[in-house]
């Protein structure tokens, strides 16, 4: 496969190209000007400079290859407004495809979300067939089912093999920013109450989604989507076991729906005054006690075999743990469990690196 993956310096981005990589496929990341490439340097593929915004910049970057990897987008509840989020996640998905079509690309597998699959008041498994219903959707929520349709219809009139990746919660790094599923890791874990709240997700980890990610390129059909998944867990689950496997306490409260969306409203007053990203947000509160439970079978029919949900939570917080996305007054009271340890890679420096250092 010789294949060109957008949105390489984000997270699932990266991990795709790491992916595709160690499969022995050859590739290329596609980033923008001043995107972080340095985890992709690490990985030694080749990096081309381009710009959904400018979308001249796309096709020379798809030139000679067979499949697309599109994983660029916009995936936050602040700070963007609809028509941003739809110009980033729609339009330049459009963009994309007609950009890939005009290179000769066989083949793009678009990176979705679960949410375009629905959710439900109570604890049921939905599949690719759900839909949401009468419940509340952010606008990223929103862009993300627009992207997916635009996608399919658009993949058949241009005669391009497009396939739909749908994540669930997914969680994991290495990356240089705190994507939403991750800062509800370290939101739990910065909170003096540890607060859960009703209702459940599915988490999966970025290495899974990644593989399976190649796997939809090598064997998922055309016009289909996918759900890629891990196991489904109620918050209060999650929050358990991350307190477990960080050596704290917890949970001692529940959300209401009220007070989560005071909470969240005080969040964005405090965001607004410091000119910093709140911790939460009234689009996100508005989403509690819904559960977003899938199940991944198409998928597994493909191959597709998930971690279980600790362990993905155990690799999430082996990074995140260490990285700056957790502050230090947070950091100096944990104690990590071996099974959190145990994750870590350990990325041997240069000597010359030493040497420069001391000089």
């Amino acid at each position: 496969m010789k294949a060109c993956v957008t949105g390489a310096s984000g997270l699932v981005g990266g991990q795709v190209v790491r992916a595709l990589s160690g499969a022995g496929h050859e590739v290329r990341a596609l980033v923008r000007q001043s995107g972080d490439t340095r985890q992709l340097h690490a990985l030694g593929v080749p990096v081309v400079h381009a710009d959904l915004r400018a979308p001249a910049t796309l096709r020379p970057a798809f030139e000679g290859c067979d499949t697309v990897f599109h994983c660029a987008a916009v995936f936050a509840y602040w700070d963007v407004t609809r028509e941003e989020l739809a110009r980033a996640n729609v339009a330049g998905t459009r963009d994309v495809l007609q950009a890939a079509a005009g290179a000769g690309v066989r083949r793009v597998v678009v990176t979705s979300s679960s949410v375009t699959c629905g959710s439900s008041d109570g604890p049921a498994s939905l599949d690719e067939n759900g839909m949401p219903g009468e419940e509340y959707l952010p606008d990223y929520f929103l862009t993300k089912l627009e992207q997916e349709r635009t996608a399919l219809a658009l993949g058949t009139e241009l005669g391009l093999e497009v396939v739909a990746a749908c994540p669930t919660i997914v969680v994991g790094g290495p990356d240089w920013r705190l994507v939403p599923s991750n800062a509800l890791l370290t939101r739990y874990l910065a909170d003096p109450l540890r607060t859960t709240y009703p209702g459940g997700c599915n988490i999966v980890s970025v290495r899974d989604i990644a593989e399976g990610h190649v796997l939809l390129a090598e064997r998922g059909t055309a016009g289909e989507r996918y759900l890629l998944g891990g196991e489904n867990w109620a918050w209060r689950t999650i929050h358990q076991t991350v307190s477990e496997l960080c050596g704290t306490h917890g949970p001692w409260a529940t959300a209401t729906h009220t007070g989560a969306y005071v909470a969240a409203t005080l969040a964005e007053i405090r965001a607004v005054l410091s000119a910093r990203t709140p911790a939460t947000t009234r689009a996100e509160a508005r989403t509690m006690g819904r559960h977003y439970w899938y199940r991944h079978d198409k998928a597994a029919a493909l191959g597709y075999r998930p971690r279980p949900a600790r362990q993905a939570l155990a690799e999430a917080l082996g990074w995140l743990v260490t990285s700056p996305h957790v502050p230090d007054r947070i950091r100096s009271v944990l104690r990590p469990h071996p099974e959190v340890m145990g994750t870590r890679e350990l990325v041997p420096r240069q000597l010359d690196e030493d040497v420069r250092a001391l000089s």
